[in-house]
């Protein structure tokens, strides 16, 4: 099976490029009426890595794989019979590299997840229509229903499985001039699978959205999602209504019907060159199990001053997200709803699959946002000479304090050990780390007496820095990306750098990068990360000199460098190596270490 795709993608790559060198643009198939194409893209993935000690433990042998342990794509196949007259029909498939080393290796390439993906699609005088069936899509209804958090401010060192080919530079300048430019297939969205109807071009400017199917967060045969969003274009304004309904069990053996209802409006517009943008929704869910159930509010509204008034772009986002509002679908983090977060075990069975999201009060990103609080997001870019500023602060509060468990996110070592210890809970010398998804969170429990007495604020302030400039006529660009995160028990308009917040957590990232030619470009990479807390965090077990315990001082480092050769304009060969470093000395063994390096393949055809 193995032999045979690779056999099969070598036959397409070179039809593909000799189709271009005869201008056929990948047309296999073409009449005056009627024609047929395929593209996608093909992706290799190697790498080596060595643990020298993980968490105490320094005997682990050194790793050498030719696949992507997260089971990330490995080719995209995608294939369009379009007729000039009627329309379109497209089928696209993914191959995977299986998981391994979780439960059982299976020594096969596997198909998509959720099967091969249909479309179909036409134009008439009603409308454009199409529809989507089975394979995989990205989605974005809205931040309150269906969506994913868009991380438009990050390092751009480390590559996506879903990441395009640029030409040598392209990406960097990208980035340079616009930080939430689109970045990947799934940027902001939700990955799904199902069928999904579109109708836009409509009549009096309307625009119909309708998707039934999994998110992947319905893991059971029974659990799937309903959303359908209408939108009403009027003149510079957009309106628009919808629904989300989410049906299962809550186990997969012996489990109990469970529901959440979601009702949202949006509304985005030009008013007086003012840029606005809101959103309300009303949440309801319902657990057989317990007859559990409430309900809850969210509410968000941005505005973006009129270049008239304000001479740089400056957006203020404020909102309010009730305790009893969730929707596991959406980018929201659930913090206050125990019922569908697998950090609890509040009712019968394994409970809801949620992406191990951290649970309780989460000190999240400035792209992020958690229920059972509100607060205010600024963020702004302007310049300083030749240097581009792009800054934003965050203020938040909790509505109710009902948990002393605090998460909070590790930034620059989290990739590293995210492949290391795979989609694992209760890890690390205190079982208090959550591998995900290329990261991974730490959970803390502060101290209760403190917690009873407060109400919890979250600070973030992000300041990313932008520099362009030639070294011997060569492109060269410089990315500066810090965080500052704080939790403590008031109110401050910037995060608290003394010993009053209850944690305090500083990230700093640097991109380094120079074009050598046309072909090749050498990045190099940097980053620490600071964990600091009060006594109300919680003491180590480490005596010191003075014979005390003390709380958590966790300093983690990596230091990078790599190459891109750009082969064709639409392939490319990425080679990484970083090596890593963590340690908090106020606990036992709570410490790791090694490097890696990938090198990385990828053609679009």
């Amino acid at each position: 099976m193995r032999n045979l795709t690779i056999s099969f993608i070598f036959c397409v790559l070179n039809f593909s490029f000799f189709s271009q060198s005869a201008n056929s643009v990948n047309y296999f198939i073409k009449t005056k009426d009627i024609d047929f194409s395929v593209k996608g893209y093909y992706r290799f993935l190697a790498y080596n890595r060595s643990v020298s000690n993980l968490f105490g433990d320094t005997n682990r042998s050194s790793v050498l794989r030719l696949d992507d342990e997260f089971n990330s794509p490995t080719m995209n196949l995608e294939m369009t019979l379009n007729s000039k007259k009627s329309g379109y029909i497209k089928t696209q498939l993914y191959v995977f590299e299986p998981f391994s080393g979780i439960s059982k290796d299976e020594n096969f390439l596997k198909l998509n997840r959720r099967g091969v993906s249909i479309e179909l699609g036409t134009k008439t005088d009603f409308g454009k229509f199409t529809i989507v069936s089975g394979g995989i899509n990205f989605l974005r209804f809205s931040d309150f229903s269906l969506s994913s958090a868009k991380q438009v401010r990050n390092s751009l060192f480390d590559r996506n499985a879903w990441t395009y080919v640029w030409p040598i530079n392209t990406q960097f300048r990208n980035y340079m001039q616009k930080s939430d430019y689109t970045r990947a297939a799934d940027f902001g969205k939700r990955q799904t699978s199902g069928i999904h109807f579109n109708a836009s071009d409509l009549p009096k400017q309307f625009n119909i959205d309708v998707f039934y199917g999994k998110t992947p967060f319905n893991i059971s045969p029974l659990d799937h999602i309903l959303a359908f969003k209408i939108n009403k274009n009027y003149r510079l304004n957009n309106f628009g209504l919808g629904y989300l309904r989410s049906n299962g069990i809550d186990a997969l053996s012996n489990g109990f019907n469970f529901n959440n209802q979601i009702f949202n409006s949006t509304y985005s517009g030009n008013i007086n060159e003012w840029k606005i943008n809101s959103e309300i929704a009303y949440s309801n869910y319902y657990f057989e199990f317990d007859k559990n159930s409430q309900n809850g509010v969210a509410s968000k509204i941005s505005l973006q001053p009129s270049s008239k008034y304000i001479k740089f772009p400056l957006k203020i986002e404020g909102y309010y997200i009730s305790p009893g509002f969730v929707n596991i679908h959406s980018s929201i983090i659930n913090g206050s709803v125990p019922s569908f977060s697998s950090q609890t075990t509040s009712f019968n069975g394994e409970g809801i699959p949620d992406g191990a999201r951290p649970y309780g009060g989460v000190m999240t990103p400035i792209h992020v946002k958690s229920n059972n609080r509100y607060g205010l997001i600024i963020n702004s870019e302007f310049d300083i000479g030749k240097v581009k500023v792009n800054i934003g602060n965050a203020v938040s509060r909790e509505i109710s304090n009902d948990t002393n468990l605090v998460s909070f996110f590790h930034k620059v070592n989290g990739l590293y050990l995210s492949r290391i210890e795979r989609f694992k809970s209760n890890a690390g010398p205190q079982n208090n780390l959550t591998t995900f998804f290329r990261g991974y969170y730490e959970n803390v429990f502060i101290d209760e007496t403190t917690n009873n007495e407060i109400k919890k604020s979250y600070n973030v302030l992000l300041l990313n820095l932008k520099y362009q400039s030639k070294i011997f006529n060569k492109d060269f660009f410089f990315f500066y990306l810090g965080e500052f995160h704080s939790l403590q028990s008031f109110l401050s308009p910037l995060p608290v750098f003394s010993n009053k917040a209850i944690l305090k957590n500083h990230f700093h990232e640097i991109d380094l990068y120079l074009g050598i030619s046309k072909t090749f470009s050498v990045i190099g990479y940097f980053g620490r990360e600071f964990i600091n807390g009060n006594s109300s965090s919680g003491l180590g077990d480490v005596l010191d000199a003075d014979n005390n315990y003390n709380p958590r001082q966790g300093k983690g480092k990596v230091i990078g460098i790599g190459f891109d050769y750009s082969i064709t304009p639409k392939s490319c060969l990425y080679f990484r190596l970083k090596k890593v470093s963590y340690a908090d000395n106020n606990f036992s063994n709570n410490l790791y270490n090694g490097y890696e390096s990938t090198i990385e393949f990828k053609v679009f055809f």
